[in-house]
């Protein structure tokens, strides 16, 4: 599962965390989480290093995350 927490001062962290406990598993970035636009639309989307986003689905592994406790 993917937390996206935003503190007071407009500070946001994501974060892949267990769907059973609620444990974080890691900290993510909006890349890793951001989808390619509808092919209608003419919009592009880049990662850190410049390369377009193509995937159109958030990968398996986020969706359903378990941590080491509860795999």
């Amino acid at each position: 599962m993917i937390r996206l927490e935003i503190k007071g001062n407009k500070e946001q962290t994501i974060t892949n965390v267990c769907n059973e406990c609620g444990r974080k598993i890691k900290d993510l970035e909006l890349q890793d989480i951001v989808v390619a636009p509808k092919p209608d639309m003419s919009l592009t989307l880049h990662d850190s290093e410049g390369k377009d986003i193509t995937r159109t689905e958030i990968d398996e592994d986020l969706k359903v995350s378990k941590c080491v406790n509860c795999a």
